[in-house]
């Protein structure tokens, strides 16, 4: 080889783009009243702090113009809380708020029709089977798929699924199905004592619960971005 001659010049990229699927909670926000939503929160960090600290969500308005000085307050006060603000759901009214707040605009169903894409685009994988109870502080996890325990989920337990869960006992603890955003997955248990209760993000801690279905053979999915119980 001509030692006059330079080997060439290897550059290796600096970045890459890849598409993604994140889920976010969505705070719906029904009555603007920043010091309740502040106490509201502060309750439920307590409650479910793995779930909520540091929790990307999109804020949902309600469908009354927001003056951008509430905005702002409302925007500082989440990032006091350890939440990461990344956009916005609303009306005509408040889409102005978007540039002000330097947050961009949700579509309401783009992330649940981009999970269900998702979904069917993977190749199903066999339900984790779990053959006893699961205790206090334990927790259990199935990133790629369904989660079956043949025993009870403990106070305190928690057990979290990309796909749905079936509990063939009582739950005291928590169950999150559809935590990389499916909302198509499910919960259901045997007797319902849950401490909290989420499906593709969307969630609902037990006072917030209908104990109409308490203590009674449950099952639990998602239908208009909400969480449905139904029980026997």
């Amino acid at each position: 080889m001509d030692a006059s001659v330079s080997p060439p010049l290897v550059i290796e990229r600096v970045l890459s783009l890849k598409a993604s699927l994140h889920p976010f909670t969505v705070l719906q926000i029904n009555h603007f009243d920043i010091e309740a939503i502040v106490t509201d929160l502060s309750k439920r960090l307590e409650q479910a702090p793995q779930l909520l600290k540091n929790a990307p969500i999109v804020i949902q308005l309600p469908n009354t113009p927001v003056p951008i000085e509430n905005a702002l307050h409302l925007l500082t006060a989440l990032v006091d809380l350890n939440f990461i603000p990344v956009g916005l759901r609303c009306g005509v009214e408040n889409q102005g708020l978007s540039k002000a707040l330097n947050l961009p605009l949700f579509n309401e169903s783009g992330s649940s029709k981009n999970a269900s894409k998702n979904k069917e685009k993977n190749t199903p994988q066999p339900a984790q089977l779990i053959r006893q109870a699961v205790r206090s502080g334990q927790q259990v996890v199935n990133p790629n798929g369904d989660i079956v325990i043949l025993g009870n989920v403990g106070q305190g337990a928690e057990v979290l699924a990309s796909g749905s869960i079936h509990i063939h006992g009582t739950l005291y603890g928590r169950a999150l199905a559809g935590f990389q955003g499916d909302t198509s997955a499910s919960i259901s248990c045997q007797k319902l004592q849950a401490e909290l209760l989420s499906i593709g993000g969307q969630y609902q801690v037990s006072e917030d619960l209908d104990h109409s279905h308490w203590q009674k053979t449950c099952y639990i999915h998602m239908q208009d971005g909400r969480l449905i119980l139904q029980s026997v």
